[in-house]
């Protein structure tokens, strides 16, 4: 029924191997062979419109995609009415699925600032620590795992992410990630650089001595990028990015966003990561 939606994932960069085909109108994430392990990059959103079409909306929070797909013939052979039936349809399910996500994030943030209260400063013993050769800046712990800040433009915890040593990440379910950061370092003055993960930040800031901003994925790397624009209108902002195509893509991305500049790391021999 839905290999339509399957070829339009694909022709997207999605691959839909693992994409759970249900139709209930509900975000659910997957994992992406392209990514690591642990991770659920992927997501997918499928609406019945109960009229024999479907609807949907998929994307990837890492590489920064995001694309709609309708089963029915296109728009651009509906009549006048269909496609005002349409867009009512479209319209009322963004509004289901954008309350339904408002709710997720209330919730998550409730219970961050619970666990964030019930967590200790991060020894500097932790095998990921040790392994990266970093120190926990801000970071706590919760049992054997490092317990990562994320705060949004207004200074709100609007979720965690979990470290385990083996370096496996997730976060809170219901985080609200998007334009969300971790910093590391004082209040930019003249200069902020932007990182995807933690150790990279945490690297950053141990070789510059400048306060770095933790977005988590490439994707975010923009949205937080404009976030920080808005408060600091006027320091450099330098987006570091990962040494792959989706990293590259979205710093560039999010420097001509900014009006700021973009760097990447030049490995004179192989390292592990």
């Amino acid at each position: 029924m839905f290999s339509e939606l399957n070829a339009a994932m694909s022709n997207s960069g999605i691959d839909p191997t693992n994409a759970p085909m249900i139709a209930d109108g509900k975000l659910r994430r997957f994992y992406l062979p392209s990514d690591r392990k642990q991770s659920k990059n992927g997501y997918l959103t499928i609406h019945d419109n109960g009229d024999g079409t479907y609807g949907a909306c998929f994307g990837s929070w890492k590489h920064g995609i995001k694309e709609t797909w309708f089963s029915g013939k296109p728009q651009r052979e509906m009549s006048k009415a269909e496609r005002r039936e349409y867009a009512q349809k479209m319209a009322e399910r963004r509004r289901q699925q954008e309350e339904e996500q408002r709710q997720r994030h209330e919730a998550a943030a409730i219970k961050a600032r619970n666990l964030w209260q019930q967590a200790k400063p991060a020894t500097p013993q932790h095998p990921y620590l040790v392994r990266k050769q970093i120190k926990p800046y801000g970071l706590r712990q919760l049992n054997n795992a490092l317990v990562v800040s994320v705060f949004n433009v207004d200074g709100n915890l609007t979720g965690l992410q979990f470290i385990q040593p083996d370096g496996s990440k997730k976060f809170l379910s219901g985080t609200e990630v998007s334009g969300c950061y971790h910093s590391i370092g004082t209040a930019p003055v003249d200069v902020l650089l932007f990182a995807e993960g933690f150790a990279t930040a945490a690297t950053l800031y141990e070789a510059t001595g400048h306060p770095v901003a933790v977005c988590f994925s490439a994707g975010n790397l923009k949205p937080v990028a404009l976030a920080l624009r808005k408060k600091y209108p006027t320091i450099t902002m330098v987006i570091c990015a990962d040494a792959d195509d989706a990293g590259r893509s979205a710093a560039k991305e999010a420097a001509t966003a900014v009006n700021g500049t973009w760097i990447e790391p030049d490995f004179s021999e192989k390292e592990n990561t």
